[in-house]
């Protein structure tokens, strides 16, 4: 069971880290599976861990290990270097994928009876597979940062069709679904947001006003584009409709926002990596009006999610431990572990 190795009680709150896994694991992500299961990724170990949010039992599922010789490669971008698995999405066929950059593919899993792990190749050489999302059709969504092409991997024949990006060398890497008929990306390098159609493929590009904002997770919220610029400090926000951008800056400076998650509540969340606190955004008043400190110091958080418990959830990448944070706003604390309901 993992343990709670520090919490904080503040004003209206509770925040509370559990040690999954060694300091040098590096889990990187979390995805929540039907009202029990939280899954987490560890990208230096090459490991899924299935924890029950009921027992608090953790089990630890070994990834393949590294095949390709040229696993050291890089990509000439600012902070975008090759890394180990450590994106996790819910595929329309209800199993859980994962990227696996240095083997160059993607993989599924059973989320519920695990029965081994499957991985299918990216048909281009050295891709790197960054990031993976699960689009409005089911279907996986793969950014290939090296490559600059969008992989899509029809769930139900494993098929793989890629799809290259306009702008050269873009540091494509995200995804999200949207609620206009399109599937959405960042662009780190080209600072731009790119969607494609599901019934057509076809990209469209738009580039976001404020330089070198270095956009890294995207989201799709009430037919809003949301977007952490981590070189810039800030949260931004795009219109479809309109094709308006908008910014939410954030009140600890140079906090290096990385992930973004709406809560129970309809309030946005963000990880600052660098400042080491989660941030809540107010959407209806485009303002920071909270921020919750982690109590470890130097726990880079990383890629935060809501939890099939109501809570936000970030793994610490640089110390082993997952932060659970819960607001009495939202109602009566389920706990970790919670007994079913």
């Amino acid at each position: 069971m993992p343990s709670a190795s520090a919490d904080i009680s503040g004003d209206g709150y509770t925040l509370v880290e559990y040690a999954v896994t060694s300091t040098l694991a590096e889990p990187c992500n979390v995805q929540g599976i039907s009202n029990r299961y939280l899954w987490e990724i560890e990208q230096e170990a090459r490991v899924l861990g299935r924890i029950d949010l009921e027992t608090g039992n953790i089990v630890k599922i070994q990834l393949p290990p590294v095949t390709l010789p040229e696993m050291n490669i890089t990509v000439e971008l600012p902070g975008l270097l090759s890394a180990g698995p450590c994106d996790i999405a819910l595929g329309g066929d209800g199993k859980l994928w994962f990227n696996d950059q240095y083997n160059n593919s993607v993989g599924w899993i059973d989320p519920i009876s695990p029965d081994g792990i499957h991985e299918i190749s990216l048909p281009t050489p050295l891709a790197l597979p960054m990031s993976l999302a699960t689009g409005a059709d089911g279907n996986i969504y793969i950014t290939e940062t090296a490559a600059n092409k969008v992989a899509k991997v029809d769930v139900a024949t494993h098929k793989v069709d890629e799809f290259p990006v306009p702008t050269p060398i873009s540091g494509l890497i995200g995804g999200t679904a949207g609620q206009d008929g399109a599937h959405w990306f960042v662009e780190m390098a080209g600072n731009k947001l790119l969607s494609m159609d599901y019934a057509t493929n076809a990209m469209q590009e738009y580039p976001i006003p404020t330089p070198n904002s270095l956009p890294f997770v995207v989201r799709s919220y009430e037919g809003s584009i949301w977007f952490t610029e981590s070189g810039v400090n800030a949260i931004g926000r795009f219109d479809p409709r309109s094709g308006e951008f908008s910014q939410v800056p954030l009140p600890t400076a140079a906090s290096v926002p990385i992930g973004l998650a709406r809560g129970v509540d309809g309030d946005l969340y963000t990880d600052e990596s660098i400042g080491g606190k989660i941030a809540r955004i107010d959407p209806s008043t485009m303002s920071t009006i909270a921020e919750y400190p982690i109590p470890s110091p130097q726990s880079f958080p990383d890629e935060i999610k809501l939890g099939p418990d109501g809570a936000i959830w970030v793994p610490e990448l640089l110390n082993g431990k997952i932060a659970r944070l819960w607001v009495n706003s939202w109602g009566a604390d389920p706990g970790f572990p919670h007994a079913p309901s």
